[in-house]
């Protein structure tokens, strides 16, 4: 196809419910989307397109027209108005994928109808930018009048009364002197521990100022050595028979303070001989094992009590029988049968089968095979996870990708679907959306992909 040089630029607009939805001059040749997708260059509700559809294709050098079978419009082309229905009859319009293309010139202009959307559509030539509005400088005005002056007022008296303060007040703030001896004594003694010894001391000391220095500095250290003398020395090792017995007495203290307390008092309390008299008999008690636990077990029927480590048992009253070892317990046939028999599920296994892809454009067709090959455990398992909520699950969905120069989907769309399922083909949509693949030559590419999917048990 001839490359043209583009003097003028496509101009779109779009008419939705009888609004003008937008319009746009793309200066630039791109390709243009519409659809629903926030990606689309106009966004527009329609359930008959994909969620970004490339109505405008830009390809070699020209733009082209992308037409499905649900629109219909009129384009002037060449001189004359044809009708998008007629000509894609008469077959005059070829096919890619599935979808029309029809090859645009810089004179062509047309209405195409999407839904309940009108694409309008025509090529001018660029129109100049519109200058960058500037103020007059009599609305500007100056840099002073742009100042806001009240907040550098006060952020200017804020500033200087700051200096004033931390700068010139506090450093000529004389500093009070402490004394403990001044601090009330709940303040004091978590200060100093021993708050009365250091105020004897203080005192002490102000007395031998006050006094001749040679007669009081003598009675002073008079008065401090017997403080010395008074200063408790270290405790000698103890032994072991020491360390012991003071351990026996701290846990003879301890349980004496938690004997009468909570549920240790309930358990640890002693029942009369006959069983009662308190909340709970002594079970724990150094009498006789058969004591007060028999009496409480006694009523019951066919439950024994152990005797001896030989596990046989006495009886619990006169009705009960005297109860078998376990070793005794031997069964050796029911009076009834019941076979169960386990139920088995058939397994259905998914199996997909690719047909040979339909390539329109300049790519190797082995190696799109080739990558349908290694994708195509993503798509069986698109189809497996329906096949498990309905096991008769069968058919054959085609694909049709559009991929640009770099080889990336640019479109995808399920063009044929016998399994009727929605999951199905959102699934495969989506892992087809993920695919790289090789670069064409000479310009975007189609590729439609047949996917048929069977099950076995």
């Amino acid at each position: 196809m001839a490359q043209e040089n583009i003097a003028k630029v496509l101009r779109v607009g779009v008419i939705y419910n009888g609004k003008i939805l937008d319009e746009q001059i793309f200066r630039k040749p791109e390709t243009v989307f519409v659809g629903d997708s926030e990606k689309s260059h106009f966004v527009v509700p329609s359930s008959s397109l994909p969620s970004k559809f490339p109505i405008f294709y830009f390809k070699s050098g020209r733009y082209e027209l992308v037409i499905m079978e649900n629109m219909t419009g009129k384009v002037f082309l060449k001189g004359k108005v044809v009708v998008i229905e007629e000509i894609i009859k008469k077959g005059m319009l070829k096919k890619r994928g599935g979808a029309y293309i029809l090859p645009l010139s810089q004179d062509s202009r047309g209405k195409v109808m999407v839904g309940s959307a009108i694409v309008l559509f025509q090529f001018i030539t660029p129109p100049p930018r519109p200058p960058k509005l500037k103020l007059p400088k009599s609305i500007r005005g100056s840099w002073t009048q742009r100042l806001d002056w009240p907040f550098l007022s006060i952020l200017s008296v804020s500033l200087i009364s700051g200096y004033l303060f931390f700068g010139v007040y506090v450093p000529g703030v004389p500093v009070p002197e402490f004394n403990i001896a001044s601090v009330p004594n709940r303040f004091a003694e978590l200060i100093v521990p021993d708050l009365d010894a250091l105020r004897t001391m203080e005192e002490k000391e102000v007395a031998v100022e006050e006094t001749d220095t040679g007669t009081q500095v003598a009675a002073a250290q008079e008065e401090k050595a017997p403080a010395k003398e008074e200063v408790k020395k270290p405790d000698q090792p103890r032994d072991k028979a020491t360390i012991q017995k003071e351990e026996s007495i701290r846990k003879a203290e301890i349980q004496k303070k938690v004997a009468g307390k909570g549920l240790l008092r309930i358990i640890g309390s002693v029942g009369g001989e006959g069983g009662s008299g308190d909340v709970v008999a002594d079970v724990l008690g150094d009498g006789g094992r058969d004591r007060d636990i028999d009496t409480a077990l006694a009523g019951i029927k066919q439950i024994g009590v152990a005797t001896s480590s030989t596990q046989r048992s006495r009886k619990g009253d006169a009705d009960a029988t005297e109860t078998v070892r376990m070793e005794g317990l031997d069964v050796k046939e029911s009076s009834g049968k019941v076979g169960v028999a386990a139920k088995k599920e058939r397994a259905v296994v998914a199996k997909t089968t690719v047909e040979a892809p339909q390539v329109d454009g300049a790519v190797d067709s082995n190696s799109i095979s080739q990558l349908v090959r290694r994708n195509q455990a993503a798509v069986r398992r698109c189809y497996e996870r329906e096949l498990n909520a309905n096991p008769n699950l069968r058919g054959r969905v085609a694909v049709t990708i559009v991929i640009n120069e770099q080889g990336r989907v640019q479109m995808a769309d399920v063009t044929a679907d016998t399994v009727g399922n929605a999951a199905v083909r959102s699934c495969i949509i989506g892992v087809v959306n993920r695919w790289r693949f090789p670069s064409p030559e000479g310009g975007p590419a189609s590729i439609t992909i047949p996917f048929v999917f069977s099950a076995s048990n």
